[in-house]
């Protein structure tokens, strides 16, 4: 094989290690404090094989927030597409979710913190860099659409509460994407220990959204505590 040759068969694998490198620092440090010098140093690689990839740290960045999108949304949209009930369709689309997010933690973390609109800068590039952002941005609207469609579903046959879809679905991410704050495994956690957590937080996520059983639903006021 010619040494072009098998620097094309390689690129998809050092193109994904890279976006891993790059999560990882995007995570801790955020978007302005790491550079591509940090990206190279992390991969133990020189500058030339990230900018044989991306021509700059921004564009770097959003094909991480792309990566995260299109991996999440390949696991989560047949579910949504499926057969079943919306109450089933949206507890497995929550339990998919979840299992990503803990399992590829600094991927999606960047992808759920958000892009920084600070990114794009002025002057030159910045056109370039707003398209890129719209284009982000429509994965997610579109990815979040797949939840609400199932919650539409849900309310219209009487399983969820009866709240605006579009409302209804973001405390509902909120449950789920809140685990990006707060979980750090401290140590290699074991595929029963992060599908455990991922069931917890899915069933949490659904409790809010499930209609009491008739006759369970609270008529009583919210009253302010006394004193």
């Amino acid at each position: 094989m010619s040494r072009a040759a098998a620097g094309t068969a390689a690129a998809p694998d050092s193109r994904d290690e890279i976006l891993q490198a790059a999560a990882e620092l995007f995570m801790t440090y955020g978007y302005a404090a790491t550079s591509i010098d940090a990206v190279a140093e992390r991969l133990g690689a020189t500058k030339g094989r990230i900018y044989h990839h991306w021509q700059s740290k921004a564009d770097l960045y959003f094909d991480v927030q792309v990566a995260a999108m299109t991996r999440i949304a390949a696991a989560v949209e047949p579910i949504a597409r499926g057969p079943g009930t919306p109450d089933q369709r949206l507890a497995a689309m929550a339990l998919a979710h979840a299992r990503i997010l803990l399992t590829e933690l600094p991927v999606q973390k960047v992808a759920v913190q958000g892009l920084e609109r600070g990114l794009l800068g002025n002057g030159e590039g910045r056109g370039a860099a707003s398209k890129r952002l719209q284009a982000v941005l429509r994965l997610r609207d579109d990815y979040e659409r797949l939840f609400a469609e199932v919650i539409d579903a849900g309310i219209r046959d009487g399983s969820f509460v009866d709240l605006p879809a579009r409302l209804a679905t973001k405390p509902f991410f909120g449950v789920l994407n809140w685990a990006t704050v707060w979980y750090s495994p401290r140590r290699l956690p074991g595929a029963d220990d992060v599908d455990a957590l991922a069931r917890t937080l899915a069933d949490y996520a659904m409790r809010g959204l499930r209609r009491p059983p008739a006759g369970m639903e609270s008529t009583e006021p919210l009253r302010p505590p006394a004193g």
